[in-house]
């Protein structure tokens, strides 16, 4: 590899066939460009899954083939804009004291537990149920969610595996009538304010929840560990609103997005940063703001610094295709930073293991050890 090829945020990968773009100049330019399409499940993953699958496993393509942050132009923007609204700033705020509810009553119960692991006792269940709150879904099958969200998450970073693609589809089909049959009293669950068929609107319902469940838990997760590791935890306690707890969540953000990148596909020839794209070529577009092939992971938290609360990070993506649900993620784990650190301000991570699913990450375990003072010592709002 040449010095150019070395310090290069544009590269292409000869075995994999395939690019890899990173930093935030070059991620915008390639999320902007026009010849560069988000319709890239055959090109992506279909490509990988044997021929014999692709009719056992119709339904999960079909479904897929229409969620929107897979689709371009006019069909992605009808379909976006259809929902738009549940993730306004006005409703998300409508939401906040709801939510503030969630996190005391699941830091509750983690306080409670035994085993003191963040991901299954804490993450999990905090995102399945304000997932569950903002699609208008019953709070109280929450910890379903997950076990339907786990397997769409596994086929799409591993989409060459029949049993993964089954599985998926599986739970597709189980997510999808559980939305379909949901109670919706208030009528402003997804699957009555998403456009098309009722084929369309189990897909952008599947897609919301999917989505919503595995990048909201893997941040919770990632929030946490670089907290308690930069012990920020009482400076996060003492202060009288929640400017602390956000510039954790940002810096969070800009170190370990939660998704790890976005695919697209040539349908012409063009260029990012000097570098030729052939059409037909795909590119995979980095979300950390490294190469996704520096496959090094952190054994503890890179510093949080003293100028980082910037939100000019591409975590989120850019352009049409930023994250729909960003505002009520950043909601849901600075409020829960705040709330954790003055209940446990001296809390510590006592053992981490990393995701093995690189596209989706986070934690499989993160086991604290919460030494929680009495409630008397904590600072209260």
């Amino acid at each position: 590899m040449t010095t150019e090829e070395a310090t290069s945020s544009v590269r292409y990968y000869q075995d994999l066939g395939c690019w890899v773009v990173w930093g935030r100049d070059q991620v915008q330019a390639a999320l902007q460009d026009p010849h560069l399409s988000s319709e890239t499940l055959d090109a992506v993953n279909l490509s990988y899954l044997p021929a014999d699958m692709h009719g056992e496993c119709a339904h999960l393509i079909e479904t897929m083939r229409r969620w929107f942050v897979l689709l371009d132009g006019k069909a992605h923007t009808e379909a976006r804009r259809a929902i738009q609204p549940m993730f306004s700033p006005r409703r998300i705020r409508r939401l906040e004291e709801t939510i503030h509810g969630i996190l005391e009553e699941e830091l509750d119960k983690f306080a409670r537990s035994e085993r003191h692991d963040a991901m299954p006792d804490l993450a999990d269940n905090i995102s399945a149920r304000t997932i569950a709150l903002l699609l208008g879904l019953p709070a109280d099958q929450g910890d379903l969610l997950h076990t339907w969200a786990r397997p769409l998450a596994d086929f799409l970073a591993v989409s060459y595996r029949p049993d993964y693609a089954r599985a998926a589809q599986a739970a597709l089909r189980e997510m999808a009538d559980f939305i379909r049959n949901a109670p919706d009293e208030g009528g402003e669950s997804i699957w009555n304010q998403a456009q098309g068929s009722e084929w369309d609107r189990l897909a952008t319902s599947s897609m919301v929840m999917f989505g919503g469940l595995e990048t909201t838990a893997g941040m919770i997760g990632l929030a946490l560990w670089h907290m308690l590791g930069n012990d920020l935890a009482h400076t996060i306690a003492a202060a009288t609103d929640d400017e602390p707890a956000k510039a954790v969540v940002e810096r969070v953000l800009e170190l370990y997005a939660p998704l790890g990148h976005v695919a697209r596909l040539a349908t012409q020839d063009t260029t990012l940063s000097g570098h030729a794209i052939a059409k037909d070529d795909v590119v995979l577009v980095s979300l950390t703001g490294r190469d996704l092939f520096d496959h090094s992971t952190p054994t503890t938290p890179l510093e949080q610094g003293t100028d980082h609360h910037r939100s000019d990070h591409v975590a989120f993506g850019f352009g049409m295709h930023y994250c729909v649900g960003a505002p009520l993620a950043r909601l849901t784990v600075t409020k829960l930073l705040t709330l954790f650190a003055r209940r446990f301000p001296n809390a510590t991570v006592s053992e981490v293991n990393w995701r093995v699913n690189k596209t989706f990450r986070g934690f499989d375990r993160l086991v604290l050890d919460l030494r929680a003072p009495t409630p008397a010592a904590l600072p209260q709002r």
